[in-house]
């Protein structure tokens, strides 16, 4: 349990250090899962909902809705963090980050697969593309 705390502590010093930005954090129905945002503008723009998980011939399937809650289009990038029962995490060559725009009041649907049947948990990394 120590050893995830202190992962967890890492991953969000590393995600506030790359965005120059304090971290907000939103959580979603499960508390395993997780979006973390390195901008509050951002994170202010933003409404998460409906996070689900199933597993498709034994990998991790992840999804979870963004609404872009503003009149104007704004430009995100994403990355899916996948990690297995123990909380460490599973590094089965790093993903990059994808990119979206979104306009005004828009839904988006971020999902991804796990790279490793041995996953049972993701966050997901959210920044600005203009940052």
């Amino acid at each position: 349990m120590k050893y995830i705390s202190i992962l967890s502590i890492l991953f969000v010093t590393f995600i506030s250090g790359c965005s120059g930005s304090a971290i907000s954090t939103i959580s979603l129905e499960n508390s395993n899962h997780h979006v973390v945002i390195g901008n509050t503008v951002l994170a202010n723009k933003l409404q998460f909902s409906h996070s689900k998980t199933q597993r498709n011939d034994g990998y991790l399937h992840a999804s979870v809705e963004v609404m872009n809650k503003t009149d104007a289009t704004i430009s995100l990038s994403y990355r899916f963090y996948w990690y297995d029962a123990k909380g460490l995490e599973i590094n089965h060559l790093p993903s990059t980050f994808s990119t979206l725009t979104m306009t005004r009041n828009q839904v988006s649907l971020l999902q991804a697969l796990a790279p490793s049947i041995m996953a049972t948990q993701y966050r997901i990394a959210v920044r600005d593309t203009n940052n």
